[in-house]
């Protein structure tokens, strides 16, 4: 499937403001952008985790879909929620690009972002503060849904995430490229205003929370024209992580032959995991994360939407379409020090079910 966006690669306008991602001085200086209209939150990882320049970004992102839809990624008006790894651009980008080369943005009205906090406590899930009306990226400015945080607030189950936390975490910020290219210049859009952005940042949660949570967002998983993407990587292993623990060689599917005997044993190690979550079988992947302690960074986020899962009237199965390792890329060297995995999967209707969009 030739690439849509091959017409147009650099089109001159990419969004009304910078996304405050220069040098890092200047971009302590300009802290998170101000308007009459409320607080944008700054891209502070563009420039370094991804490319800072629009055009620059527009070409990686593209070109990342681009190699997804010649394998055959099609759009999917039935997705309803992805998994899909963060780490820089240039090391998860192409597990990314597998599952959004599957949206279809003109099926999508709200997409919910869910990630894990990696640095800073949380109690609970927290949202942006109640100033946040946007995400600023290269490529313009992703407006976020504030009629529906506020009801979320309103439930008295959320955190307000201070604005230096949020521009500090990049679990959330990572999806943003491929959203903004799909939800901002891509012509396969109909036009209409974009869909808009319900960023969840998942903190301090156990079991009852994930369930609690669970129960809360199930008819807004339900609901038509909503998504919701789930940001997790997979294992860390490696004397940088303190994580050496091995699994079955005999489960992998992509590494079975190396290119490190450590690759396949890594993979066995994930895929254990994977074929949990895609059974959606939330105690067993409590218990496997506490027999293994896999360091999947997203495991909360996870879990909450396993129990979303749980609480939702709309069956949906889970398919893991892509998996890759840092250390398995060309030029690296064995996965002894550090290796992260990245795993993608797609959730899709059972069945044709409909449920009306929550306005």
């Amino acid at each position: 499937q030739a690439s849509p966006f091959a017409p147009a690669l650099h089109p001159a306008g990419l969004g009304p403001r910078p996304p405050c991602a220069g040098p890092a001085a200047m971009q302590q200086l300009l802290g998170s952008l101000s308007s009459s209209a409320g607080t944008v939150r700054c891209a502070k990882h563009a420039g370094s985790w991804y490319e800072g320049d629009g055009a620059a970004l527009r070409e990686d992102v593209q070109q990342l879909l681009a190699a997804e839809w010649a394998e055959g990624a099609a759009r999917d008006p039935r997705l309803k929620a992805v998994i899909a790894p963060h780490a820089g651009l240039r090391y998860s980008g192409a597990v990314a690009a597998r599952v959004y080369a599957c949206l279809d943005t003109n099926a999508i009205r709200r997409i919910f972002l869910i990630g894990p906090s990696h640095h800073a406590f949380i109690d609970g899930i927290g949202l942006p503060g109640e100033g946040v009306n946007a995400y600023a990226t290269p490529l313009g400015d992703l407006p976020l849904d504030v009629d529906t945080l506020g009801e979320l607030r309103r439930t008295g189950q959320f955190s307000a995430v201070p604005m230096r936390v949020d521009e500090a975490e990049h679990s959330l910020e990572m999806q943003l490229p491929f959203l903004a290219e799909l939800l901002l210049h891509s012509p396969l859009r109909s036009g209409g205003p974009p869909a808009v952005l319900v960023p969840l940042l998942v903190g301090q949660v156990g079991p009852e929370d994930e369930a609690r949570y669970g129960r809360l967002l199930a008819p807004y998983l339900e609901a038509d024209g909503n998504l919701f993407v789930i940001s997790s990587d997979f294992c860390h292993w490696g004397a940088q992580f303190g994580y050496t623990r091995t699994g079955r060689p005999e489960l992998a599917e992509t590494y079975r032959d190396g290119p490190y005997p450590e690759n396949a044993s890594i993979e066995g190690l994930d895929r254990e995991g994977m074929a949990l979550i895609a059974a959606q079988d939330a105690e067993g992947f409590r218990q496997y994360l506490v027999r293994d302690a896999n360091t999947i960074c997203g495991r909360h986020p996870i879990l909450v939407l396993l129990e979303t899962l749980r609480a939702s009237r709309r069956e949906l199965r889970v398919d893991f379409v892509k998996y890759a390792q840092s250390s398995a890329m060309p030029g690296m060297g064995p996965p002894t020090n550090s290796s992260v995995s990245y795993a993608c999967a797609c959730l899709t209707p059972t069945y044709v079910q409909s449920v009306p969009v929550r306005a």
